[in-house]
């Protein structure tokens, strides 16, 4: 929502800014419009006056959405313990997995390697070097389908 339909970018060198985004400018148009418009409508206030408590009204709503975007949209790695968010990551298969036992994937999640255990759903070997999609993680076993099936379902 905050990038952008998801597709694969370029490595970037630096995060995205929390000051010059096209959120913060609208949550400081917001809060300065309606500051600015109550305090001129309703109050006596000087016009210099009104401009600066208007500008600070629109800093506090951009405080205030950085910090919505900081503790909400915009976790790093470390934070992020939703399993859900990497269903459907396509991994490597980087020790072999056993029908009915399990082996080891590899996948990039936040510009950093993964590894994590891993059992194929079908309950078939899968061999090292093969490509898998995860499905699922349950306790800290990811369960993984082969790309080549899933592409057919596709």
């Amino acid at each position: 929502m905050l990038h952008g339909v998801e597709y694969t970018r370029p490595k970037r060198t630096h995060a995205p800014s929390p000051f010059f985004n096209l959120p913060s400018y609208s949550a400081f148009g917001f809060g300065f419009g309606v500051a600015g418009y109550l305090l001129a409508t309703r109050t006596s206030l000087a016009n210099w006056k009104i401009l600066l408590l208007a500008i600070v009204a629109g800093s506090l709503a951009v405080a205030g959405m950085i910090t919505l975007m900081a503790r909400w949209a915009l976790r790093d790695a470390a934070a992020v313990s939703d399993d859900h968010e990497i269903q459907g990551q396509l991994a490597t298969v980087t020790q072999d997995i056993q029908a009915g036992s399990s082996g080891e994937i590899r996948y990039e999640a936040f510009g950093k390697q993964v590894r994590v255990a891993a059992m194929a759903i079908s309950g078939t070997r899968v061999p090292t070097g093969s490509e898998v999609v995860i499905d699922r993680i349950e306790n800290g076993v990811a369960m993984v389908e082969e790309w080549a099936v899933v592409e057919q379902r596709l």
